[in-house]
């Protein structure tokens, strides 16, 4: 889907072998288990599995049964929804949450974070910040993020041996793939419900044949907007990309499926029968088994004899 076109995009992530879920203050939090290994791996080689992966959790979610549960704090408790999240971080680790949202960078040396609201900017401190996403860890309570990178912080973040711990990356993704990091699984359930609704807006807007629920769809799909999507020109090679290293996972799939959607010759389709996402053989597949082409043609033929 990338490496055919003048993208260099820099997808490295680090993903860790195990991960556990833990609770704190009755809620679940997903995080690396303690001395586990990483990998480094490229995103862009596994760039419609990692998207068709999302996107089948979040359409696992409009399953749930009780419709008030908005922002998944119900389902997180749940076995089967806890199962789904750990599956998927497990293959492509945690989404990177706490890169997403901030509009600047170097969050310990900058001692501050600034927050796109509603209308206008917030600023919180680094610590206010920083240390809900390190829970159930008492050791966090003589951290201070505030006053920039020190001793104290390296070793919080990396252990005693910090060199062995992807020592070149920039102080905010060390913090997101320190093994203390945790991630919110209401909240990475939540963004997958997201995802999988602008997912099927944006395939329904095109195959839909009533106008006004082809409007409906059309609308709700334009009001997803990337979250701080920005690039460089690069030169090398005597030609002209785009350089761009996203600042989380998250951020990454939004913009797999920006590219997906707006390509004609699309690999990653909704089957049409059961609105699951697959990774299709060829440009005219139209359903992601052969049930759901024999069930689809059953209902088409009924239709037909009416």
């Amino acid at each position: 889907m990338i490496k055919e076109n003048n993208f260099n995009f820099k997808g490295f992530w680090a993903k860790y072998n195990d991960y556990e879920i833990i609770k704190s203050n009755n809620e679940f939090y997903i995080r690396p288990i303690k001395n586990s290994e990483y990998t480094i791996y490229d995103v862009y080689d596994v760039d419609k599995e990692i998207l068709k992966d999302f996107l089948l959790i979040g359409r696992e979610t409009l399953n749930y049964t009780n419709n008030r549960d908005i922002e998944c704090n119900l389902m997180s408790t749940e076995t089967k929804y806890q199962e789904l999240v750990l599956d998927f971080v497990k293959k492509y680790g945690l989404l990177g949450d706490l890169t997403y949202s901030p509009l600047n960078t170097k969050l310990i040396s900058a001692g501050e974070v600034y927050l796109q609201g509603y209308s206008e900017i917030t600023k919180v401190s680094a610590n206010n910040y920083i240390k809900p996403f390190f829970v159930e860890d008492e050791n966090i309570l003589n951290i201070d993020f505030n006053n920039g990178l020190n001793e104290s912080i390296i070793k919080y973040v990396y252990g005693n041996n910090p060199t062995d711990k992807l020592p070149n990356l920039q102080e905010d993704f060390n913090l997101v793939f320190s093994e203390r990091y945790t991630e919110k699984i209401a909240r990475i359930l939540f963004y997958s419900k997201l995802l999988y609704k602008i997912f099927e807006s944006t395939e329904n807007s095109i195959s839909e044949d009533n106008e006004d629920k082809k409007a409906i769809y059309q609308k709700y799909a334009s009001e997803f907007i990337p979250n701080n999507i920005a690039f460089s020109f690069n030169f090398d090679d005597n030609k002209v990309s785009l350089d761009w290293q996203f600042n989380s996972l998250k951020q990454a799939m939004e913009v797999l499926l920006g590219l997906n959607e707006a390509n004609d010759r699309k690999e990653l389709k909704m089957c049409k029968h059961c609105g699951k996402p697959f990774i299709a053989k060829n440009l005219k597949a139209e359903y992601d088994s052969i049930s759901c082409r024999n069930v689809a043609n059953v209902y088409k033929n009924r239709e037909k004899n009416k």
